[in-house]
Order: C-alpha cells, then sequence, then structure tokens
C-alpha cells in the first residue's frame, strides 16, 4: 500500500510515520536547536578561552567542539556537525551548522545559525600575577653591587621566564625588591623560579639562590 500524508497529499518521496519528509519537518521546527547566542570567556591579559571550566589555549577545533556540544535534538540518531565559524568581529561572530542525522529511520538534514561572543574575564594564573602573589623568590647577591649588574640580571631572568610563560602564564616577575647586596625577584610560578635561577646571573661576582 502507498504511502499518503494525511496534511499535504503527497504519496511520492520519503516519509517519516505518517507523513511526508517536508511536512513532518515542518511541523516539527525545534527537532534540533541551538541557542541564538553563545558565550564565551576569554582571559583578557593572556587570550586563553574558558571551556568545560577550563582555561586553555584557543583552539579552533575545540572551540568547533564545544559550539557543536550546544545542540540540542530529539529523536535524532547518528548525528553529525559541519561548523563554519566567521570572523570575530568585536567579540562576535556568525555561526553555521550543518547537522545531519537519521529519524525514524530516515535521511535529515539541519541548517542552524547562531552568534558566537567572547566575553572579556581574566583567568585564574592572570588573576594570581595582577595580585602580586608569588610562590618562589629569586635571590640575586653580587660581591659588588652596580645598577649594570642588577639591570643585566634582571634581564637574564625575563630572558629565562620567556619561554615558560608559554606554556605557564605564571611564569613572571611581579615584583622587584632591591637589597643592599643585589635584588630579589619574586615570581608567581615556582617553576619558573627554578628556572629563572638555574640560568640566572652566575660567576665569581654573583650569586643565585631560590626560596619558596
Amino acid at each position: 500500500m502507498d504511502s499518503f500524508c494525511p496534511k499535504c497529499g503527497n504519496s511520492e518521496g520519503e516519509f517519516i510515520g505518517l507523513f511526508c519528509r517536508d511536512c513532518f519537518l515542518h511541523d516539527h521546527p525545534h527537532l534540533v536547536q541551538i541557542p541564538p547566542v553563545l558565550e564565551i570567556e576569554r582571559c583578557n591579559r593572556c587570550e586563553k578561552v574558558r571551556l568545560q571550566g577550563k582555561w586553555v589555549p584557543w583552539d579552533n577545533e575545540k572551540v568547533g567542539k564545544w559550539i557543536s556540544s550546544q545542540i540540542k535534538s530529539r529523536d535524532l540518531s547518528e548525528m553529525k556537525v559541519e561548523l563554519e565559524l566567521g570572523e570575530i568581529v568585536e567579540k562576535k561572530a556568525p555561526v553555521t551548522l550543518y547537522v545531519t542525522g537519521v529519524l525514524e529511520h530516515q535521511p535529515v538534514s539541519f541548517h542552524l545559525e547562531t552568534i558566537f561572543k567572547l566575553k572579556g574575564s581574566i583567568c585564574n594564573d592572570d588573576m594570581l600575577v595582577s595580585s602580586d602573589y608569588y610562590e618562589g623568590v629569586v635571590q640575586v647577591r653580587f660581591a659588588e653591587k652596580t645598577l649594570e649588574k642588577v639591570r643585566a640580571g634582571q634581564e637574564m631572568i625575563t630572558t629565562a621566564l620567556k619561554p615558560l610563560h608559554e606554556t605557564d602564564s605564571k611564569a613572571v616577575v611581579v615584583n622587584w625588591i632591591g637589597q643592599t647586596f643585589g635584588f630579589d625577584a619574586w615570581i608567581v610560578s615556582h617553576k619558573g623560579a627554578k628556572a629563572a635561577a638555574v640560568i640566572g646571573p652566575s660567576g665569581r661576582n654573583a650569586g643565585v639562590r631560590v626560596g619558596v
């Protein structure tokens, strides 16, 4: 017996339940949905983004997966998503999603659109940096202290921390404290302090140690 759509009278093509595919999808517009606006936090200092409660460096694939995870669907199996993220302008970007799947043994597809927004914030590590918190102190002492030696020592410590800062935003000096025979460098990350102490000023006229 041929199928017959009770709404439009169509008897050809694919059917979902008792209705033709077009009528069924028209009457069920909320089978697949996504919020009209998706907001994600981005650190104003290091530009990391917060995904699933964790601050991570920007990664197109991870951000795309997070956007796709915001899709809500009912009764759709074998769902696949293709995503196009437009150019971010003034912390906003259009997003187009093409969703395919199977509904009652019939292949279906949906076209969704949303707006992706970046919300300015500050990550946990940079919050510590801005509050002068520190985990390690590099103590540099000279047999004879001069301004030239102090500047050279500070530059060496800063240079030693730069490679670490790509993976550890806490590897920074938050304060330089002058001392009678040298200076102290307050470093937020203990790991960074140890690295700076190893690579920092050394030799006959300088002694370096790290304290916690």
